[in-house]
C-alpha cells in the first residue's frame, strides 16, 4: 500500500483520474442496486436537507438563510463551477446557438416542405445524390425533431462550449465543432449500416456537442460542475429550487458516455428501441478526446488545474499547504504567468511580508501591465497595502497614469511621490513624478502640497520644460535670460536695460528690478538677483 501511495504522489493526474473513475463506478452501484433506497432519500430529502442546513448555521454562527443561499440555485441547467479564466464572450458558441435557434423557428413557421428536408438535409438524405450527401453532412448539424430537442442540446452547448472554447480559441472551437459533428454523423451512419444492413438518417446538433464533451474531457478534465438536484422533491414541479451539487466534469461526462454506451448496445439488441442516436454522440466523443490528445490539450489542462488548485490557496484561510507546490510547477512551465506570479507573491505574503513575496508581487504587477492594466493596479493596491513600498520608478509612473483615469488620486499621487523620492529613479522619470504629483495636487485641491511640490521641482529642474508653468503657479518672476554669443557676422550688440540696479547681499552680483505678471503676487514689483536662478537664488521686495 506504501508503493501504491507513493505512486500517486509521484502521478498526481493518474490520481486524480483514478477518483474520478472510482466515483463513476459507485454511482452505478448506487443506481443499480440502491435505485429504492434512492427514491426514498428523494421523498425525504427536503426535510433532510433543511435539518442539516439549520444544524450547519448554527455551528459556523450564520443565518440559516444566508447559508441556504450559497447551496442553492434557480437555474435548473448544469454549468462549470468557479471559472477562473478571464471572461472573453465565446462569441462562436453564442452564435452557433442563435443559427441553431434561429433556423428551428424559420422552419417552424416558414416552411412547411419537410419532404425537402427529410430527401436533402438528413443524413442520410432519403434521396441521396452527388450535391446533397456532402451538404447534409453539415445541414443535419442544425436541424431539430422538437423544440425540446433543440433547448436540451443549446443549453448544453452554453454549458460546456463557452468553456472550451475560451481554451482553445474561437477559430479552432468552430472548426473541431463541425469536424467532430461529422465524425459522429459519420459512426451513426456506420454502425446502423454494420448491424443492420440499413441506410440511417439522423439529424441534430448533439454529436457535434458531444465531440465538444469530449475535448471537455481532456482540457477540462479538472473543473467542477454544479449539478442542480431538486431540493424540494416532488414539489420541484412547482417551485424549481434545486440544491448546487459539485461534480467533478469527468465524472459527469463519464457517466454520459456509459448512458449512451449502454443505449446504443440495447439498440443494437433490440431491448432499445429510442429515437436517441447514441451512436453520433459516441463517436462525436471520441473523435473530440482522439483530437484534443493529438493537439496536446492535456498538458495545458495540467497546468490549469495546478494553476487553480494554487490560486484557490492563495486566497484561503487554511488548508492552503499544496498551493505552492501547484504554483511552482506552473511557473516552471509558464515563469511569466501572471495569475501564477500573483498567487506566489499571495502565498508568500500569507503571515508576514517577504522579500520573495515581493519580488513575485513586482513581476506579477509588470507582466500584468502588458495586457490587463486594471488589474495590475489592484495588484498594486494589495501589495502596497501589505509592503508600504514602490516598486520600479517606470512601474509606478504607469500605474499612477492607470489610478488618475480610474479617479484613485491618493494612490496615483502616492506612486508619483514614490517614483519621485527613489534614488535609483532617472533625471527624465524624476522630472516627470515631481511635475505630474504637481499638477495632480492641484486637481486635487491641496494647495499648499502643490506649492510644495512645484517647489521641489523648480529646485531640482530649474531649467526643465515645465519650470515657466511653475514660476507661474508661484507668482515667481522669469529669470533674466543670459546673453548669448552672437554669431560672428554680423557682430550682435550687447543687450543693454535701463532698469535701475542695486547690488545683491549675497553673492554681489547686479539685482535688477522686475515686475510679477502672474500668482497671488502679479503686479508687484521685487529686485532680483542676475544669477537667478542658475547660481543664486535671492528676490527681493521693492520697497
Amino acid at each position: 500500500m506504501a508503493t501504491l501511495s507513493e505512486y500517486f504522489s509521484r502521478l498526481e493526474e493518474h490520481a486524480f483520474i483514478g477518483k474520478a473513475f472510482l466515483t463513476i463506478f459507485a454511482i452505478m452501484l448506487i443506481r443499480e442496486y440502491l435505485s429504492s433506497l434512492l427514491m426514498l432519500l428523494f421523498i425525504l430529502f427536503p426535510v433532510l436537507f433543511l435539518i442539516y442546513i439549520r444544524l450547519q448555521a448554527a455551528a459556523l454562527d450564520m443565518r440559516p438563510t444566508d447559508l441556504l443561499a450559497q447551496h442553492i440555485t434557480f437555474m435548473p441547467v448544469m454549468h462549470t463551477d468557479k471559472e477562473l479564466l478571464r471572461k472573453e464572450t465565446p462569441y462562436v458558441t453564442y452564435g452557433i446557438v442563435l443559427l441553431n435557434v434561429v433556423i428551428y423557428y424559420l422552419l417552424e413557421v416558414g416552411f412547411d416542405n419537410l419532404e425537402f428536408i427529410e430527401k436533402n438535409l438528413l443524413f442520410l438524405p432519403l434521396e441521396p445524390n452527388a450535391w446533397n450527401i456532402p451538404a447534409s453532412l453539415f445541414s443535419s448539424m442544425f436541424l431539430h425533431a422538437s423544440s425540446s430537442h433543440l433547448w436540451g442540446n443549446m443549453l448544453f452547448l452554453w454549458a460546456i462550449g463557452s468553456v472550451v472554447e475560451r481554451r482553445i480559441g474561437p477559430q479552432r472551437f468552430g472548426i473541431l465543432y463541425l469536424v467532430t459533428g461529422l465524425f459522429g454523423s459519420l459512426a451513426y451512419v456506420l454502425v446502423e449500416f454494420l448491424a443492420n444492413g440499413t441506410a440511417g438518417h439522423a439529424l441534430g446538433a448533439s454529436g457535434a456537442i458531444s465531440g465538444i464533451m469530449g475535448i471537455f474531457a481532456v482540457r477540462c478534465y479538472f473543473k467542477s460542475m454544479v449539478f442542480p438536484l431538486p431540493v424540494l422533491g416532488i414539489f420541484s414541479l412547482i417551485f424549481p429550487i434545486s440544491l448546487k451539487v459539485r461534480l467533478n466534469s469527468l465524472v459527469i461526462i463519464g457517466l454520459f458516455f456509459l448512458a449512451d454506451l449502454s443505449g446504443g448496445i440495447g439498440q443494437l439488441a433490440g431491448t432499445n428501441s429510442s429515437m436517441i442516436g447514441h451512436w453520433a454522440h459516441l463517436g462525436g466523443m471520441i473523435s473530440g478526446m482522439i483530437i484534443a490528445g493529438f493537439l496536446k490539450l492535456g498538458k495545458d489542462a495540467v497546468e490549469e488545474r495546478h494553476l487553480e488548485a494554487g490560486v484557490q490557496a492563495s486566497h484561503a484561510k487554511t488548508g492552503y499547504a499544496g498551493g505552492e507546490k501547484s504554483i511552482a510547477l506552473v511557473l516552471q512551465n509558464s515563469p511569466d504567468n501572471p495569475d501564477a506570479l500573483l498567487a506566489m507573491a499571495r502565498l508568500k505574503s500569507k503571515f508576514t511580508p517577504t522579500d520573495e513575496g515581493r519580488e513575485y508581487y513586482a513581476k506579477a504587477i509588470a507582466t500584468l501591465l502588458r495586457s490587463r492594466q486594471q488589474e495590475a493596479a489592484d495588484a498594486f493596491k494589495e501589495y502596497y497595502q501589505k509592503y508600504l513600498k514602490g516598486l520600479d520608478p517606470a512601474l509606478l509612473l504607469t500605474l499612477a497614469g492607470i489610478l488618475q483615469r480610474r479617479q484613485d488620486l491618493n494612490a496615483a499621487s502616492r506612486c508619483l511621490e514614490m517614483a519621485a523620492g527613489d534614488p535609483d529613479a532617472s533625471p527624465q522619470i524624476r522630472e516627470r513624478a515631481l511635475l505630474q504629483n504637481a499638477i495632480l495636487l492641484n486637481r486635487m485641491g491641496l494647495e499648499e502640497a502643490t506649492s510644495a511640490a512645484y517647489q521641489t521641482y523648480l529646485r531640482e529642474f530649474p531649467h526643465g520644460d515645465s519650470a515657466a508653468k511653475a514660476r507661474m503657479y508661484l507668482g515667481l518672476p522669469e529669470p533674466e535670460m543670459q546673453p548669448h554669443t552672437a554669431p560672428p557676422s554680423p557682430p550682435a550688440a550687447p543687450r543693454q536695460t535701463t532698469d535701475p540696479t542695486k547690488q545683491c547681499p549675497a553673492c554681489r552680483e547686479v539685482m535688477v528690478k522686475r515686475t510679477a505678471t502672474n500668482g497671488e503676487h502679479a503686479g508687484k514689483q521685487f529686485w532680483v538677483c542676475k544669477g537667478y536662478p542658475a547660481s543664486c537664488k535671492t528676490v527681493e521686495a521693492v520697497g
